[in-house]
């Protein structure tokens, strides 16, 4: 995992710049899979404003989240272990 500015998910955003959305859940405490689910949405709504070509990488509840997301398109799911 690492500290905050090493963590995956940091290095992840810094890499693809403008073109990377990170959620922003009020519930990241108390993880509720509804605010989640909202938060995915906003983001992935976000994202598709700046750029057509949509990828969602999803982590522990957003693996719940992400395909609740309304995209218009088809889901595909993607399992590593």
């Amino acid at each position: 995992m690492g500290q905050y500015g090493q963590h995956w998910q940091t290095l992840w955003e810094r890499q693809w710049g403008d073109s990377a959305v990170r959620i922003s859940p009020a519930s990241w405490s108390a993880p509720d899979l509804h605010d989640w689910v909202g938060a995915v949405q906003e983001a992935y709504d976000e994202a598709s404003r700046r750029d057509s070509r949509i990828v969602l990488v999803a982590h522990i509840l957003g693996c719940w989240a992400a395909p609740t997301t309304r995209t218009g398109s088809t889901a595909v799911n993607s399992w590593t272990h």
